[in-house]
């Protein structure tokens, strides 16, 4: 699935425009602030879990699938954004770099590219393969500071000091990990069935 210059991220403030182009091109945003959320415990944000990978992925792939004769939605770009809340942009960063891993068959050091133009030298990937791309942010004068800076690590489920530093880079190795060793497969993946084993019973 070939997704340069057509699929971007980025984080606004304000809900973006409806009707809007970028370079002769029509934008189609998208966002799942409210749609996916994390139900934490105590100060834990993150990060989404499979189901929710799944969903996010879904969406994207339904988004990207474009009929090739339809000139019209071959035109459009796709844009996922999030709030600039720094909790969920490092879901939403968490999210696009899955994606690209999953679907694009991009390690976690080059899914996380473009997000290190300002990341710090802990998520800064060694070299580049032939499997990276552009970066998939889109820039403003007013969020590309935003957009690149550094998110916080995820934090445990505890109401104290997280002793651990748990960043997006790390859950894309034990994503990758998990594939590799079959844990996981979204080509036969009941989400539903996922979902329901997944909740925390309350007594």
């Amino acid at each position: 699935m070939h997704s340069q210059d057509r699929l971007y991220y980025i984080a606004l403030k304000p809900v973006p425009p409806r009707n809007a182009t970028r370079n002769g091109k029509a934008l189609h945003y998208f966002q799942i602030d409210a749609e996916l959320l994390y139900w934490n415990f105590f100060l834990d944000f993150g990060p989404l879990n499979l189901g929710q990978l799944h969903r996010f992925s879904t969406k994207l792939n339904a988004l990207l699938a474009l009929d090739l004769d339809d000139e019209e939605s071959s035109s459009t770009t796709i844009v996922f954004y999030s709030s600039v809340d720094p909790n969920k942009r490092a879901n939403a960063k968490y999210l696009i770099a899955a994606w690209q891993m999953l679907y694009l068959d991009r390690t976690p050091e080059e899914a996380l590219r473009g997000f290190c133009l300002r990341s710090s030298s802990s998520e800064t990937p060694k070299q580049q393969s032939h499997n990276s791309s552009s970066p998939p942010l889109m820039m403003g004068s007013s969020s590309s500071v935003i957009t690149t800076s550094t998110v916080p690590p995820f934090h445990d489920a505890s109401p104290g000091v997280c002793t651990y530093d748990l960043t997006v880079m790390d859950c894309l190795r034990g994503l990758a990990k998990a594939r590799l060793y079959g844990f996981f497969d979204f080509n036969d993946f009941n989400v539903q069935e996922y979902e329901y084993f997944e909740q925390v019973e309350v007594s």
